[in-house]
């Protein structure tokens, strides 16, 4: 798993689909200033990136949830690669809402699921875990086991890992902040100082200022 996260840290640099800006923070929707910000919805735009995550996605399921009935995509960010890992999987797919929705059939699972049934979910990236924690209660309540969540980019913020680890949710990323961090530094794309405030606003991001 280190050379995965190795190699999938580099090619999301390269692509610039995680941006740094500590002196011009990002807003992010639950009102927290960022200095970083992942755009992993990039990847579906470039096909051998697409492909790459796809790939490892489904390996990553197949080596550690062999026994997995169905996949299930966090919608919305999620839909589209759990499609694609379901596909490669030759799995069923469904996809679950992080809240109910107030219209037409008022479904928070979408597509055929069957209780007992053994879930594993796609999400994009892992922040807060507040979509996580939600998707996993809502399958749970459903009567189905979730084995665990395969996501491309994990914050790794400390209060979400407990969070997962107090609800039994095993996490597993293709990369993490740490390691994007430290290539980033290699790739010069942050100098010490800036490398410094990114690592204390992640250590506690809602407490952090530029």
């Amino acid at each position: 798993m280190k050379i995965l996260r190795e190699l999938t840290a580099v090619r999301l640099l390269q692509m610039r689909a995680i941006k740094f800006q500590p002196k011009n923070p990002f807003l992010w929707g639950n009102g927290w200033s960022a200095p970083m910000y992942c755009d992993d919805r990039k990847v579906l735009s470039y096909p051998k990136m697409r492909d790459f995550v796809r790939l490892e996605l489904a390996r990553v399921i197949s080596e550690m949830y062999p026994d997995a009935d169905v996949v299930a995509g966090v919608a919305i960010n999620a839909i589209a690669h759990g499609v694609l890992v379901a596909e490669q999987l030759s799995l069923p797919f469904v996809y679950v809402h992080p809240t109910p929705k107030n219209h037409g059939l008022e479904n928070q699972i979408e597509g055929d699921l069957r209780p007992r049934q053994s879930v594993v979910v796609v999400e994009n990236q892992v922040n807060t875990g507040e979509n996580i924690i939600k998707v996993v209660e809502v399958l749970r309540n459903n009567g189905c086991k979730v084995l665990g969540v395969v996501t491309i980019f994990d914050y790794a913020f400390p209060a979400t890992r407990k969070k997962l680890e107090e609800m039994d949710v095993t996490l597993t990323p293709l990369t993490d902040f740490e390691t994007v961090l430290r290539h980033a530094a290699a790739m010069e794309m942050i100098d010490e100082d800036q490398r410094k405030s990114i690592a204390k606003w992640q250590s506690n991001p809602a407490k952090w200022k530029k």
